[in-house]
Order: C-alpha cells, then sequence, then structure tokens
C-alpha cells in the first residue's frame, strides 16, 4: 500500500474533516463543539498565504493531512516570525498509526517549505498530545513556550515547537 501526498481538493473537505477528527478523538484532544477544522477556505488559509495543505492517501482514502503557512496565533508570542513557516494539521487517522504515514507526510511539508525559502517551523500543540511531542522532538523540534488556552471551560496546556531546517 503505496502513500500518495498531494495537495489539497475543495472535494477533499469531508473526508480530511474526518481523518482530523478521528485523530483528536484518539488523542483525547477533541472538543465536541469545537469544529476540527476552523478555516473556512483551506486554499485561502495555506496555500494562497504561501503555504502548502497536503493530504496523504492509501488506496484512494484520505488517511493524513498535514500543512504549513506564515505562523500567526500563538507561535508568535514565542517565536520570530520572520523567516518561519508554522507547520499545522498534522493528523493522521488512528487506523494508520504507526504505519510511517506522519513521517512521509511531515518530511513533504519540510521538503516544501524549505523550496519556499522558509529556514524554520514552528508549531503549537496542546499537552495532551504527547505522542505528538515525542514525534516533533524525534524530528529535531525543541520546545520554546508554553502557555494555556480555554476551550468549553477546560483549561489547555498549550507547547510551542520550533526546528531550524540548518
Amino acid at each position: 500500500m503505496t502513500l500518495s501526498i498531494r495537495r489539497f481538493r475543495p472535494a477533499d473537505r469531508d473526508a480530511v474533516d474526518e481523518t482530523v477528527e478521528a485523530a483528536l478523538r484518539s488523542a483525547d484532544a477533541y472538543f465536541e463543539d469545537v469544529p476540527a477544522l476552523e478555516d473556512d477556505d483551506i486554499l485561502a488559509e495555506y496555500v494562497d498565504a504561501g503555504g502548502e495543505f497536503l493530504v496523504g492517501e492509501r488506496d484512494g482514502e484520505i488517511v493524513a493531512t498535514g500543512a504549513f503557512r506564515p505562523p500567526t496565533g500563538v507561535v508568535t508570542e514565542f517565536v520570530e516570525p520572520a523567516g518561519a513557516a508554522e507547520l499545522k494539521r498534522m493528523h493522521v487517522h488512528p487506523d494508520h498509526h504507526r504505519e510511517g504515514i506522519g513521517q512521509a507526510m511531515y518530511d513533504e511539508l519540510e521538503r516544501r517549505a524549505r523550496e519556499r525559502g522558509s529556514e524554520r517551523f514552528v508549531l503549537s500543540t496542546t499537552g495532551r498530545q504527547t505522542p505528538a511531542h515525542a514525534f516533533y522532538e524525534a524530528n529535531g523540534f525543541e520546545r520554546v513556550g508554553a502557555t494555556t488556552a480555554e476551550v468549553e471551560g477546560t483549561t489547555l496546556d498549550i507547547l510551542v515547537f520550533e526546528k531550524s531546517f540548518d
């Protein structure tokens, strides 16, 4: 089963939302009344902004997502945005964990970010997503900050990571 990685298309939206929701539920990071993807227009939010939004497919089924864009929001409180790309939406459907899909998606995202002139990745993730922390650290990311956010009456730890492409 070969993984095919390609740019998101609008017709992918439902499958992308389902993959993201399954991944977040698996990580105990899904909140029922908060949309899995807040983005109204994925292509405008990522691609038109100078980034990328990719999907990973196996046998015609979307099994992973990953994106980057210019940094916004909480990461800009901890890192210099110039030269950085913010890694976003890294999700693998739990039925496909431990198959190397996340690494393949990450490698392709980093390759494309470098092509666009980015010098490093920055990202934020919740404190609940410990497998994600291990994944990012294994890929050379270092934790550079932390804060909290209120989501549906729950206080979440938000961790900020950064990796230089040197």
